[in-house]
C-alpha cells in the first residue's frame, strides 16, 4: 500500500482535473439551466418581457458570468481534492484486495477496489442523498445534510472494506463447500448493515422548488455519477498502467533503475 499510495495520490490530481473537463462539458449548461430558472422565479416580470421580446439580445449579466466561472474553477479544485481522497481510498482498498485474493492479477485488484470505491462512497450516498443543481436548497439544513452525508460515507465505507477483509478471512482459513456458505454469509452481513445504514442515519432532504423541471434534476445527478464511476476507475486503472510502465521501464534499463519491483502494489 505504502508504494502504491504516491502513485495513487498522483494520478488523484490528475483524473480529478479530467473528470472536472467532463463535467464542465456536460453538467455545466445545467447548472446554467438551472440558474436561469431561478433567475425567472425571482424576476418574472423580466423573464416575461425577455419572452416577449426574444429578438432583443440580452447578454448575461456580470453577476451571473462571475458565479458561474466560480462554478467552473470551483469544480476544477473540488474534483481534484476529491481525487486525493479517493486515491487514499483506492489505495487502502486494494491493498486489501490484493491480501484477500493472492492469485488475482494487480488489473482484476484494481477494477474491483475502483468498484468496491464507487459504490461505498459515492454511489449509495448519492441514492440515500440524491443531489440538487448547486444553490438548490435550504442553507438552514446544509449542515445537518452535510454532517449526515459524512457520517453515511464513513460508515459505509468501512462496512465495504470489512467486507474484503472478511472474505480474505475466508480464503485463508476454509476450502470447499464451507467456504461459500461463509461468502454468503459475509454477503447477507453486508445487505443488513447496508439496510441499517440506509434506514438510522436521518435522510435530511431539501423539497425540490416548483419551478424546478424533473428532467434537469435527473441530468445533474446522472452527469455527476457518471463523473464519480470515471474518477474512481480512472485513478484504479491510471495507477496501475504507470506501476506497469514503470516495471516495464525498469527491466528495460535496469542499470538505470536499479532492481525491477515486484507485482503492481
Amino acid at each position: 500500500m505504502t508504494r502504491i499510495l504516491p502513485t495513487a495520490l498522483v494520478m488523484g490530481v490528475i483524473v480529478g482535473l479530467l473528470v472536472a473537463a467532463y463535467m464542465n462539458i456536460l453538467n455545466v449548461p445545467v447548472m446554467e439551466w438551472a440558474i436561469a430558472l431561478e433567475g425567472c422565479d425571482i424576476d418574472r416580470a423580466g423573464c416575461a418581457e425577455q419572452l416577449a421580446n426574444p429578438e432583443e439580445e440580452d447578454p448575461l449579466p456580470l453577476a451571473f458570468l462571475i458565479t458561474l466561472g466560480g462554478q467552473r474553477i470551483g469544480m476544477s479544485v473540488g474534483l481534484a481534492v476529491i481525487g486525493i481522497l479517493y486515491a487514499a481510498v483506492f489505495a487502502g482498498l486494494y491493498h486489501l484486495m490484493r491480501n484477500a485474493t493472492p492469485g488475482w492479477n494487480p488489473w482484476a485488484w484494481a477494477a474491483v477496489a475502483g468498484l468496491l470505491g464507487f459504490w461505498g462512497v459515492s454511489m449509495y450516498t448519492q441514492l440515500k442523498f440524491p443531489l440538487n443543481p448547486p444553490g438548490i436548497g435550504d442553507e438552514g439544513t446544509l449542515l445537518a445534510r452535510q454532517g449526515f452525508q459524512f457520517l453515511f460515507i464513513a460508515v459505509s465505507t468501512i462496512s465495504v472494506c470489512l467486507v474484503v477483509y472478511g472474505v480474505g478471512l475466508v480464503n485463508r482459513s476454509s476450502a470447499g463447500s464451507g467456504r461459500w456458505l461463509r461468502y454468503a454469509g459475509i454477503g447477507l452481513a453486508y445487505a443488513v448493515v447496508a439496510l441499517l445504514l440506509a434506514f438510522a442515519v436521518p435522510s435530511v432532504r431539501d423539497a425540490a422548488p416548483d419551478w424546478l423541471p424533473p428532467e434537469l434534476t435527473i441530468m445533474f445527478r446522472t452527469f455527476t455519477a457518471g463523473g464519480h464511476f470515471l474518477l474512481w476507475m480512472g485513478i484504479a486503472f491510471a495507477t496501475i498502467g504507470y506501476r506497469y510502465y514503470r516495471e516495464r521501464d525498469v527491466h528495460a534499463h535496469p542499470q538505470a533503475g536499479g532492481t525491477a519491483p515486484a507485482a503492481a502494489g
